[in-house]
């Protein structure tokens, strides 16, 4: 037995966990890197909403093309192959466009082409990534709760605490060096998988009578890819929990990107609400990981002492509130209280529902029916953004603002009415 096993409260999870948590961590040094400096260098190209807009959109359109079909394969393929190809492409791409902005050709269009490549990758890289959590920290409920808790600090420290300010300095340099470093860092993830962990990690496949019936090949057969499409997309559909849980997520993504193409906007750059320079913004964003950092930390402790989906509820009603800051105080302070309240009440959310799924699901359907949920719910994105995008090309960014926060409270209710702790409690397994 390793110590892996032999500790369920959680607290060593193993070297394999490790070399997956260092991976997921430089991909995501390199996510907020990019993600911080595409918008920047966007807004030095145009000052279109709608332009902005359909940028946002193009990083989460391949969610919603390619998410139900990627997961299906995520539980075919060997899922540590599926990110070590994905993120070796990502790598690539990176690197061609930092070579096309070191010769100044860089337009809004190229960043466009980056960010829907970018996002075809991390469909792939996310979902194995995800379902990789309960093969390397097992399925106890503590064990995946801190399994969760520290890839949200890793991903907080990384994606949103050290990308952003090392972004606003990539920028001010050049585009070249603002897209080329995250290549770098892309890669060297690529390296750490590629020798720290070792094996193959494919699910353990079992088709069912229905799946086989007809053919010679026994319990062996496998289903077909539309099989396994139709049976993720109506195992999420009839869950009494998922459903509800997917539908206001989407309804609550739909309307924060529709916020974040938005935002920038409105606090960056001469004429905006806000006046900030870009240094200050990517500054100003480290706020949200600080946030959350604090929320992963207390995360597992809460959720001992309270029930998880009065938290979760509680979590998003937090961030529902705070939304209106910037529009009231289009300040730095402003800005802070918003990212850090943010952060801390998100992380403490997210380490709910990411906690969930795995123990509601079998491992062999994890891939597919996670591909079908984020298909809907990262599919509401670039519809989200592109009408966050118009609305502000016709009516003004506080007309969006205002909007969001309201489907934020009205997502969060329908939760709060439709998902009972004793529901979920009911439908886990006995431990």
């Amino acid at each position: 037995m390793t110590r892996t096993d032999a500790d369920p409260a959680g607290r060593v999870l193993g070297r394999r966990f490790g070399v997956h948590l260092s991976a997921v961590g430089l991909a995501n040094l390199a996510d907020g890197v990019v993600q911080t400096a595409v918008p920047l260098l966007a807004i030095t190209l145009t000052r279109s909403p709608a332009l902005i807009g359909a940028l946002t959109a193009a990083v989460w359109l391949p969610w919603l093309l390619a998410g139900p079909l990627a997961g299906v394969y995520v539980d075919r393929w060997d899922r540590r192959r599926t990110m070590l190809v994905a993120l070796g492409v990502r790598a690539g791409l990176l690197a061609a466009v930092a070579a096309l902005a070191g010769a100044g050709r860089l337009s809004i269009g190229m960043l466009v082409g980056l960010a829907l490549g970018y996002g075809a990758t991390e469909v792939f890289t996310d979902l194995a990534a995800q379902a990789q959590v309960p093969n390397l920290a097992g399925r106890d409920p503590g064990r995946l709760r801190a399994a969760n808790a520290r890839l949200a600090a890793v991903e907080a420290l990384t994606n949103s605490f050290a990308g952003p300010p090392i972004a606003g300095f990539l920028v001010a340099a050049s585009a070249a060096w603002a897209l080329g470093a995250p290549a770098a860092i892309v890669a060297v993830a690529v390296v750490t998988l590629a020798v720290g962990l070792r094996g193959r990690f494919v699910a353990a496949r079992g088709a069912t009578q229905d799946e086989i019936k007809g053919t010679a090949a026994g319990a062996d057969a496998l289903p077909t890819v539309r099989a396994e499409l139709v049976e993720g997309a109506t195992t999420l559909w009839r869950h009494p929990v998922l459903r509800p849980l997917l539908l206001a997520a989407s309804a609550w993504n739909f309307a924060s990107t529709a916020f974040m193409a938005v935002i920038v906007l409105w606090l960056v750059g001469p004429g905006s609400a806000g006046g900030f320079r870009p240094q200050q913004f990517s500054l100003a964003l480290v706020a949200m990981p600080v946030g959350a950092l604090a929320g992963s930390v207390v995360a597992e402790t809460v959720l001992r002492r309270v029930p998880e989906i009065p938290v979760m509820v509680a979590c998003w009603g937090i961030n529902a509130a705070v939304t209106v800051v910037p529009l009231l105080s289009p300040t730095l302070p402003g800005a802070i209280v918003w990212l850090l309240v943010a952060g801390f009440a998100g992380t403490i959310g997210n380490v709910v529902t990411t906690s969930l799924r795995p123990r509601l699901i079998p491992d062999r359907q994890l891939g597919k029916v996670s591909g079908a949920s984020r298909a809907l719910g990262y599919g509401a994105m670039p519809l989200g953004a592109l009408v966050g995008g118009q609305v502000g090309e016709w009516f003004g960014i506080p007309v969006v603002l205002v909007g969001v926060a309201v489907v934020f409270a009205l997502a969060t209710l329908a939760v709060g009415v439709r998902v009972r702790q004793s529901l979920v409690d009911a439908l886990l397994p006995a431990s």
